[in-house]
């Protein structure tokens, strides 16, 4: 199973100004597609700090490391300077992006959206990549996403707003990953356990585990009185090389599971999502 680690910049994370949705969406967009998302890292806009914690996840040499945050027009937007620093890599104009940039200036002002194109400092400023890294179109915003190899790992770097990274993360990371990793599909099912108390749902779990070792199993855990009113959930979860292999091992988990449950006297629903499959 190839690896990913995550890394997150921005003071607005850290000062609990924004509440971060990237790693969230890559980690969930990731492990979906057959990855293991090893670390992930929230860190300021602080050069020596990020040039520290991307030295930390690259020393696990992951095989993807997403970045996001920080690739804006503005100062504090030092995300590829910082990295190229940190990897001794010279910041080189690029006119590949410069293109695209231009290209999304001409198309938001065709659509009303912006009124001129912007200063000339700053969309160069995100034209100015990483020696040898590529960009990646951004159909939303201005400043594209950014792609590159260090050693063994393979670089990403996309803006911190959340709908920009979702949709260069859709439209050109996902094909990309498809083409460069043996990647899985991903089966998931969920039960509900009406019961008081997480903890008496403890010893069934665990012995439905020890029988499916290659499922991950586990119930998330509720406040008081929620579990025992709208059920403990417990989710079942496996990425395998076959989709049929994977229904039918997360189908077996739980078909297990709620008899073990519904033995020890405890009522067993299926959530109203899976209904609606």
């Amino acid at each position: 199973m190839p690896t990913a680690s995550l890394l997150a910049i921005g003071n607005e994370l850290l000062n609990g100004e924004v509440r971060d949705a990237n790693l969230f969406t890559l980690s969930r967009g990731l492990t979906r597609v057959g990855f293991s998302v090893t670390y992930a890292g929230l860190v300021r806009d602080d050069p020596a700090r990020i040039a520290a914690l991307l030295h930390f996840l690259l020393a696990a040499t992951p095989d993807v490391l997403m970045c996001s945050g920080g690739l804006g027009p503005t100062a504090d937007d030092l995300t590829l300077a910082a990295l190229a620093d940190a990897l001794e890599r010279p910041l080189t104009f690029n006119p590949q992006a410069r293109a695209l940039i231009e290209a999304q200036y001409a198309h938001l002002l065709g659509r009303g959206y912006l009124h001129g194109p912007g200063p000339e400092e700053a969309r160069r400023k995100m034209a100015t990549l990483p020696a040898g890294a590529q960009p990646l179109p951004n159909p939303i915003g201005t400043a594209p996403g950014v792609r590159f190899t260090h050693a063994t790992t393979l670089l990403y770097v996309l803006p911190g707003v959340p709908a920009e990274l979702e949709a260069i993360f859709a439209e050109s990371i996902l094909t990309e990953l498809h083409e460069r990793f043996a990647l899985g599909v991903w089966a998931e099912r969920a039960l509900l356990i009406h019961c008081d108390d997480e903890a008496t749902a403890a010893p069934m779990l665990r012995e439905v585990a020890r029988h499916h070792p290659e499922v991950y199993l586990k119930s998330l855990a509720q406040p008081f009185p929620s579990a025992g009113k709208e059920g403990l959930r417990v989710i079942a979860t496996i990425c395998a090389v076959d989709a049929a292999v994977a229904q039918q091992a997360v189908t077996q988990t739980m078909t297990e599971l709620q008899q073990s449950a519904e033995a020890a006297g405890l009522r067993v629903t299926v959530p109203a999502e899976q209904h609606r499959e």
